[in-house]
């Protein structure tokens, strides 16, 4: 005797793009160096201050565009690890391909942010500014993009919900001869 098993999935809209109440995300990474044991310094929180007011600033333009803002702290302790982030400088801010950070012009503690032909001890608001304003036009054409291309097909987008699907231990894979449900 044959047995075969089926899973029902909840029917869902399949041709609907999402709605402009839906939202995406654009990431914005704020990247230190762990110093003597401490994930941040005295620079790096009054530069997160700013990336902070920054955000604040951009956050209605994105709303009106569906994104959301939000910041991710990441930090990195060994040289491997900045190699494999590509880290040069703390702190680091990186946002839909774009990046902003100091020079460090010697083995002090001394930062050099330079925008636009300045040079300052301090991230100007200014360029935090200018470094979302970029990140959210890219974000923002890369979603135009990839929804003008049709967005996911027909048949993943049964599949989709609007809150992300938690996520599969590593060693999980689900195909089509595994039993997810």
């Amino acid at each position: 005797m044959t047995t075969t098993t089926t899973t029902a999935h909840a029917a869902a809209t399949v041709d609907t793009p999402p709605s402009s109440a839906e939202s995406t995300r654009l990431a914005v990474e704020y990247w230190t160096v762990t110093m003597d044991g401490q994930s941040s310094c005295g620079s790096c929180d009054a530069t997160r201050t700013v990336i902070d007011s920054a955000i604040e600033a951009v956050r209605p333009l994105a709303a009106r565009l569906g994104i959301h803002l939000d910041v991710l702290p990441r930090t990195v302790a060994t040289w491997a690890e900045a190699i494999d982030h590509g880290i040069v400088a703390s702190p680091t801010i990186r946002a839909a391909g774009h990046e902003l950070r100091p020079a460090h012009p010697d083995t002090s503690e001394s930062r050099v942010w330079r925008w636009r032909g300045q040079q300052t001890v301090s991230l100007p608001e200014d360029a935090a500014l200018d470094l979302l304003l970029r990140a959210l036009a890219a974000r923002s054409t890369q979603i135009g993009e990839y929804l003008e291309h049709g967005g996911p097909s027909a048949y993943v987008r049964r599949f989709l919900s609007e809150q992300p699907a938690p996520q599969l231990a590593a060693d999980t894979s689900c195909g089509a001869a595994a039993g997810c449900s």
